[in-house]
């Protein structure tokens, strides 16, 4: 018999040893699932620390909402597209015309890297960062300014204010960063916006601020009511586990909303938009995620000081630390004990972006890297 275990004692790990281990016993999800850590990783099962996804899955709430939404599925999508708008203006208290959704923030990416081709203009960003908009960029045949990141290995926007030309016309910012999970300290990025935007449409990415517990850091989105030029992105992909179901937002001026209104293609579907506007409303489920990176955070802070490595604190879901040697010869090592770990990021070959899974997972990785490299 299956004992009961509220989603409450499960969140907050009230539940005893024993119930645990009856309710793990009786689940049929993989062990990639909500409930179980994988700490019997197989090549067709590993663990997947290198897409910076949520391991534990949508919230059950979400999962509810989108295993109901399969009986509307024939049905178009608007009146949900327009109920979930009405729920991020309401989060973000911003006028609904100020607001757009669609597949994942990588459509708004697209659509911008698109405007600027069409425009004849340049694109001015960070590296490394987030690599969408440089190959939209570059497969259009626009200049990319690329300007390295500091020696703190944050984005040095004096350096981009340099780099800045006068046919610069779309300034892309990835906060926190990506692959560095480095944050713009709060007030340094107003005026940098605020400035810049005088020249250029300035895209500010956030994909990662829901992870964010730093008073250095702040969201952008206030400033698109002000600005005309100032676009801020978010996505499902992240905290909310909308990876394979492409849910995004972009928040920016009417003006720009209707333009990019014009290149629209319905590409939402229900169940993700049911999903998504359950998911957005469970801040208990948030929380918990959160508190659980953290705790991923705090196993691989460890391993690193004991092993006397160099790293960036994180302000998102993922690590980024010195190997102290190439980080493709961390990844095979690893893959052998079926955990991927993150591509090579130039020009910082020997640092590896490790994906914070879960914390029993973080401990294996920990493990396995101390028996391997310590």
């Amino acid at each position: 018999m299956t004992k009961s275990i509220t989603r409450r004692e499960w969140l907050t790990g009230t539940t005893t040893a024993a119930a645990t281990g009856l309710m793990l016993s009786t689940v049929s999800a993989t062990a990639q699932s909500f409930m179980q850590p994988n700490i019997n990783p197989t090549a067709k099962n590993p663990i997947r620390a290198h897409l910076n996804e949520n391991a534990y899955g949508q919230s059950l709430k979400a999962r509810k909402a989108i295993a109901a939404a399969a009986d509307d599925s024939h049905k178009y999508a608007f009146e949900s597209i327009f109920e979930f708008l009405a729920l991020l203006t309401k989060l973000e208290d911003i006028p609904r015309e100020y607001v757009m959704v669609g597949g994942g923030s990588t459509e708004f990416l697209e659509k911008a890297a698109v405007f600027n081709a069409i425009e004849g203009g340049d694109i001015l960003l960070p590296t490394p960062t987030y690599g969408d908009i440089a190959r939209f960029g570059r497969t259009l045949g626009s200049k990319l300014i690329e300007v390295p990141v500091g020696e703190d290995m944050a984005i040095n926007l004096n350096a981009m204010r340099e780099a800045m030309t006068d046919n610069t016309k779309l300034i892309y910012l990835c906060n926190p960063n990506n692959p560095i999970p480095s944050i713009i300290e709060k007030n340094a990025l107003k005026e940098f916006c605020n400035e810049m935007s005088e020249k250029a449409t300035v895209l500010i990415d956030e994909a990662y601020f829901e992870y964010v517990d730093n008073p250095s850091y702040e969201s952008m989105i206030s400033l698109v009511k002000e600005n005309k030029n100032i676009i801020v992105t978010r996505t499902a992909s992240k905290i909310h586990a909308f990876a394979g179901m492409r849910i995004g937002a972009c928040y920016a001026h009417p003006d720009i909303i209707k333009k990019m209104f014009g290149l629209f293609t319905n590409t939402l579907n229900l169940p993700a938009l049911r999903g998504a506007i359950e998911s957005y409303q469970d801040m208990e489920y948030q929380a918990f995620l959160k508190q659980k990176n953290s705790e991923n955070q705090q196993i691989i802070y460890k391993m690193l000081d004991d092993l006397d490595l160099e790293y960036v604190e994180s302000n998102a879901n993922f690590i980024f630390f010195n190997a102290g040697r190439p980080s493709s010869d961390v990844a095979d090592t690893m893959k052998k004990h079926h955990i991927l770990t993150g591509r090579e990021f130039k020009p910082f070959t020997n640092w590896v972006r490790l994906s914070l899974t879960k914390p029993e997972e973080m401990q294996y990785f920990a493990d396995i890297y101390r028996r391997e490299f310590g």
